[in-house]
């Protein structure tokens, strides 16, 4: 812990007997590493505050901003930045940096009771004041700047060792250590797709207001979300008419469409309403599902504790697979398999179907940006949509929210309703499926022919009284227990929008009640 280098550093953080992750101080629990996940959050906690902290002092009469995360990295911007100096304030905020972290200086995990963070002043006050009161409040405090505590971060500034700033157009990028390369930094790489949609949803955030919390909040007292809501519906809707229309204007030549995603993107409902904008452009489709080509469990890949490997590529028949979306787009008739999960066997040749000459061929799966799902399929006739929940919304100018988090919430609703898991469940199995996601989905986004994002800003207004009951009941001393609590103190700062509000169309009803998942085809 005394080391001079970040990567000799074991420990740096706690998680305590109620299963809660606390400031390294505590001198009782189980360590929690730099290189984890967990640990990873606490480093790039106390990295943000001194970057703010170096941008007051640097740029007295500017703000930093944190927003979308793209290659290991945060995107941020400064108010008032002129386009042309990045690469100058960069090389200032980087020598200011080494300045702070030279200081030593402390950095405070603060807890405050209901009245003391309604007491707060300026900018501190902004997300404080929508404070529910139910628990404490919590703050990361390096000086003068504050930031939400997702967490606790690194005791002082002499931690923060390792860092990037690389310049983009009208900002630059703050990149940090990955898991696996800890404590190095990865190599720069480009994501010229992703980067402009995640520049996109930005744009269209700040259109409406809603860049954090707290504007949110304030939006929702107005009119109940309503302006909100449907803003971000026709947005969205717009964004589909435009994949409607790029999807025209290729056909014949590219008919299969690989929809792909992480868990809880909403693939399914939008799959589905991809298929009826096709339909209403006079296009008919066909859908496959690629659960039917999974091998017999006798065949399917382990895992290193012995369990099955059921999100790996290698637990489908890729060969069946490719060799059935050929025929069909060679106007052949095949007979699809059915595979049963109850007993873990694929009855081959039992569904006929063929595709007719103004058909597209509708394909969802977590694999479908992958070429290997389809081999012997030229990728020149495969129409590549990826699909996430690109969540843009901050909880405040330096507190971006998670991607993950904000499908692990989606999750942990629909899970309740459809599988009748508690969200205790559905927290402890999310490292898996983030697992399955760096493996098999991240890689291959960039080979996407359009995105979609399907996130909503509304989302935790709507959620929250799902979420909450919920989320109280997981226990303490849970495994869970931490992110339950972390996501709860979160909650406790949103205004709740009715269910109501929200359209019957909207992406957000797969995870409230799946209506839309009942339509026939």
């Amino acid at each position: 812990m005394g080391a001079d280098t970040l990567g000799r550093r074991t420990s740096i953080a706690v998680r305590d007997a109620s299963g809660l992750i606390v400031p390294l101080e505590s001198s009782k629990g189980e360590i929690i590493h730099p290189w984890v996940s967990e640990g990873r959050e606490v480093y790039r906690r106390g990295l943000i505050l001194a970057l703010d902290l170096a941008v007051k002092r640097s740029f007295p009469e500017r703000k930093l901003w944190v927003e979308h995360s793209i290659s290991l990295g945060y995107r941020c911007r400064i108010d008032g930045m002129e386009t042309g100096t990045e690469t100058e304030v960069c090389a200032i905020l980087d020598k200011e940096l080494h300045k702070i972290a030279e200081e030593v200086l402390p950095i405070r995990f603060s807890k405050l009771s209901s009245g003391e963070a309604l007491n707060l002043v300026g900018e501190h006050s902004l997300l404080p004041r929508w404070h529910m009161g139910k628990d404490i409040y919590c703050a990361n405090v390096l000086e003068d700047s504050w930031a939400f505590a997702m967490g606790p971060t690194v005791p002082d500034t002499s931690w923060l060792t390792v860092w990037e700033l690389r310049p983009l157009r009208g900002g630059f990028l703050l990149r940090f250590p990955g898991s696996k390369s800890w404590p190095e930094i990865v190599p720069w790489a480009e994501s010229p797709t992703l980067s402009k949609e995640l520049d996109l949803e930005e744009k269209h955030i700040s259109r409406m207001k809603v860049h954090t919390v707290d504007m949110l909040n304030r939006r929702i007292r107005e009119d109940g979300g309503r302006q909100v809501v449907m803003m971000s519906h026709f947005y969205q809707n717009r964004r589909l008419v435009q994949i409607v229309s790029r999807l025209g204007d290729e056909f014949p030549a590219k008919r299969i469409v690989m929809v792909a995603g992480p868990s809880c993107s909403g693939k399914t409902t939008f799959t589905r309403m991809l298929s009826t904008y096709l339909r209403a452009e006079g296009f008919s489709t066909r859908m496959i599902s690629v659960d039917n080509y999974f091998r017999n469990r006798s065949e399917t890949p382990k895992n290193k504790d012995g369990s099955y490997d059921f999100e790996c590529i290698g637990a489908l028949n890729t060969e069946l697979f490719g060799e059935h979306v050929k025929s069909l787009v060679d106007g052949e008739t095949v007979k699809l398999p059915v595979f049963d999960f109850h007993t873990g066997e694929r009855e081959d040749n039992v569904t006929p179907m063929t595709l007719g000459k103004d058909e597209f061929l509708l394909i969802e799966g977590i694999h479908g940006l992958n070429d290997s799902l389809t081999p012997g399929v030229e990728t020149s006739s495969k129409f590549k949509i990826y699909i996430s929940a690109l969540t843009t919304l901050n909880i405040d100018r330096l507190t971006r929210m998670s991607t993950s988090d904000g499908r692990l919430m989606r999750r942990i609703v629909r899970d309740s309703f459809r599988r009748g898991y508690s969200a205790t469940d559905t927290i402890l199995g999310w490292p898996s499926v983030k697992r399955g996601e760096r493996m098999n989905i991240f890689p291959y986004q960039e080979q996407a022919d359009m995105m979609f994002n399907s996130a909503l800003p509304y989302e935790l207004p709507v959620l929250k009284p799902y979420l909450v009951s919920l989320l109280e009941d997981v226990e303490e001393g849970s495994e869970a227990f931490n992110d339950a609590d972390r996501l709860l103190r979160l909650l406790d700062c949103v205004e709740p929008i009715s269910e109501g509000v929200v359209p019957r169309l909207s992406i957000l009803r797969e995870f409230i009640d799946g209506l839309l998942l009942d339509w026939s085809e």
